[in-house]
């Protein structure tokens, strides 16, 4: 099957953050890049590390991203018991 790219994360926490949010919405997605991170050292890595999906998911997959970069699944510590 065909992948295709819906996510250029800036850094391997966010990849994975993504990549288990897309999970839980029965979306696999593979991440690609991030070994390269640590090839560049201090230097600071940009459009690297990417989430890929099977095409038939591409669409799923954006509208999940588009909510997560709204904010739409931020955790609000004031719903946190005492």
């Amino acid at each position: 099957m065909s992948k295709v790219e819906v996510f250029s994360a800036s850094s391997t926490t966010e990849a994975h953050l993504v990549q288990g949010l897309l999970a839980q919405f029965d979306i696999d997605a593979e991440i690609t890049g991030h070994y390269l991170q640590g090839g560049f050292g201090e230097l600071p890595v940009t459009d690297m590390i990417r989430l890929i999906v099977e095409k038939h998911a591409e669409q799923r997959a954006k509208d999940i991203i588009q909510r997560y970069e709204r904010g739409e699944f931020a955790h609000d510590d004031e719903d946190e018991p005492s």
